[in-house]
């Protein structure tokens, strides 16, 4: 083959090459290109609000003017210490009983005194004709024997009332136990506060087989999901006829929801501490028939995670699991978040699972 042939073909191949390789790149261009854009039209159609799953949990991106308009609020949370809850139910009584009989044991000693103060009088009496009597008989014997069964009626009137009084008190401790047998027999100031409506007496019945005792304080949930707490006053003779158990008497504030015979729940905290975190009541909120929170991971991001209720303290629900410490949680707006969450679902709202 001629050599200038052979350079021609050689030389040919290689414009050839080049131009291949140059059509090749600026395909890519284009194509990068196209993605790009396709790419800007999809960050265009992005609303200020978009809805996410991924590994498998919900999460909700939100642009600041959307967190304002919802008005949320985050809370950090921190390590803490608490016991475990037990929840036992309890309900508030009437002291009518005890106005009533602090009222026919007041009118008792009164006759009582009163018996007293004629026997007192008597005696001395009996003791002055007796006297006379003795000194060459200077009055009857009739006026003595009058004199003396005066003295023993009075006498009598005295031990009769002073034994309706312990009567009355052996009722009252059968009723109502030790202490407040002590208030009502004395008047004393706590009972007056109960009878001022100023605090209520609660009966709590705790479990006949309960391995814990009876905590000094325990947390009353009252009507409308409020909370106060109530002291113990003593161990209660009365059996709640619904519930077969050991009943036990606390004194709380009083409340305009907690009138006689309202049923209420008490918490208390038994056994030994334990480490975990609390979640506030305001952070949580109800789907699926299950407790949920908002977690935010990023500024605008928010992920949906289940909590557990099993354990209701005083500001909230203590968890062992799922959260650390630094968390942080929606605890204002939350309610608003998951109907935000329902409209996007509603609305397609852009779902996709990015494992």
């Amino acid at each position: 083959m001629n050599p200038r042939t052979t350079l021609a073909t050689i030389g040919s191949i290689g414009i050839f090459i080049v131009a291949l390789m140059t059509l090749t790149f600026l395909g890519a261009c284009q194509n990068r290109s196209d993605k790009d854009d396709a790419n800007r039209q999809v960050q265009a159609k992005k609303g200020p609000a978009q809805i996410s799953v991924e590994n498998g949990q919900t999460v909700l991106t939100l642009d600041m003017p959307t967190q304002n308009r919802l008005g949320l609020e985050v809370a950090t949370l921190t390590a803490t210490l608490t016991r475990a809850q037990v929840t036992l139910p309890a309900v508030v009584l009437s002291a009518q009983d005890l106005a009533t009989f602090r009222n026919g044991y007041v009118a008792t000693q009164a006759q009582v005194q009163k018996s007293r103060v004629e026997a007192d009088l008597a005696r001395k009496e009996y003791t002055r004709l007796k006297t006379l009597f003795e000194q060459d008989h200077n009055i009857s014997e009739k006026s003595l024997q009058s004199a003396e069964g005066t003295l023993q009626a009075n006498e009598t009137d005295v031990r009769a009332g002073e034994q309706q009084l312990n009567l009355q008190e052996s009722v009252v401790r059968q009723e109502w136990g030790m202490v407040v047998a002590k208030w009502a027999v004395e008047s004393a100031p706590e009972l007056q506060r109960v009878f001022d409506q100023h605090e209520v007496l609660v009966q709590m019945t705790m479990p006949s087989d309960a391995t814990f005792r009876a905590p000094k304080t325990i947390s009353l949930e009252t009507p409308g999901a409020t909370r106060t707490e109530a002291i113990l006053v003593s161990t209660f003779p009365r059996v709640d006829p619904r519930i077969q158990g050991r009943s036990l008497l606390y004194v709380a504030p009083s409340h305009p929801g907690l009138t006689p015979g309202v049923n209420l729940l008490a918490h208390l905290s038994v056994g030994s501490q334990m480490k975990g975190l609390i979640v506030p009541t305001s952070a949580v909120v109800w789907s699926e028939g299950k407790a949920w929170i908002y977690q935010q991971t990023a500024p605008d991001r928010f992920t949906r995670h289940a909590v557990s209720t099993e354990a209701p303290v005083e500001k909230g629900f203590f968890v062992t699991e799922g959260f650390s410490p630094g968390d942080k949680v929606v605890t204002r707006g939350a309610q608003a978040l998951l109907s935000e969450e329902m409209l996007l679902r509603g609305q397609g709202g852009g779902e996709t699972d990015e494992n």
